[in-house]
């Protein structure tokens, strides 16, 4: 029988956020989105997640979310050490998706202090969060501007911090740079990077873009076609100082592009019947 959210009692286990044990998804039509997929989230981690096009990443995502629940295998969440230090707890997870989710009745500001708004017990907190996500991402002078006078990396920008506003123990990002343009996408992943590192937020990034993956990530996962196992696994050897401009010409950031691209591929070239195997890289 599946279990979400089960709670690990030992504490050595704080270093993760959520620990995916054989974790199965079928869609009520029958169509199998996941099988026996086992994963780890460290925390303070950027895990990517890449795969051919339907194999499962966002039927992923849907189960950590709780949108979903699992056939089977169970998602184990740790115990969130701010509760433990005696701190207030952290919000569980946020999301930020493809699509702009901005309220365009509302300034920016307002975009980015909704979570504090609609929680009471957070709102001493808010203006000093607000004033530093808003500055984080170059948004300060148009914090009175509504959505629609921004332009798409700007906007792109104001739903990524407005997901971090909650503070949250993990971030979800489901293609959220998927729309602009390379030069800008490229712009947006070195703000991306630096508030991730300066906040030490956990994230699962979904993607079909390598170089994303490659430039923001501590981990990449390449799944197979569907039902998704993991195939291969990638350590990004990049460290906590990225200039993403830079990072982009550096023989190590090709060579670990050919080899995702190699990897992908043949998953790609496989289809869903072929068989599957795990490759630590």
């Amino acid at each position: 029988m599946a279990m979400v959210n089960a709670q690990i009692e030992d504490a050595t286990a704080a270093s993760v956020v959520a620990s995916l044990r054989r974790l199965s998804f079928t869609y009520p039509n029958g169509t199998e989105a996941l099988d026996g997929l086992s994963l780890d989230i460290p925390e303070g981690s950027v895990l990517g997640v890449c795969g051919p096009s339907g194999c499962g990443k966002s039927s992923l995502l849907a189960l950590l979310a709780g949108i979903r629940r699992p056939t089977a295998g169970e998602i184990v969440w740790s115990d969130d050490p701010a509760v433990r230090e005696g701190r207030a707890p952290r919000h569980p997870l946020s999301m930020v998706f493809q699509k702009d989710t901005l309220l365009p009745w509302a300034t920016i500001d307002a975009n980015v202090r909704l979570f504090h708004t609609l929680n009471k017990s957070r709102r001493a907190e808010a203006d000093e969060i607000v004033s530093e996500l808003l500055e984080l991402a170059g948004l300060t002078a148009f914090k009175d501007a509504y959505p629609y006078r921004l332009s798409g990396g700007m906007r792109r920008r104001a739903a990524f911090i407005s997901a971090l506003a909650a503070q949250p123990r993990l971030l979800l990002l489901d293609e959220p740079f998927s729309s602009l343009d390379e030069p800008t996408r490229v712009a947006i992943h070195q703000d991306v990077f630096d508030i991730l590192r300066r906040l030490r937020t956990t994230v699962v990034l979904v993607t079909h873009d390598l170089a994303e993956a490659a430039s923001l990530c501590d981990e990449i996962v390449i799944l197979t076609h569907r039902p998704a196992s993991i195939a291969t696994r990638h350590r990004v050897p990049f460290g906590a100082e990225r200039v993403m401009m830079e990072l982009r010409e550096q023989t190590e950031f090709l060579e670990l592009y050919g080899r995702l691209w190699h990897d992908l591929s043949r998953q790609i070239q496989r289809g869903p019947t072929e068989s599957k195997g795990v490759d630590d890289r």
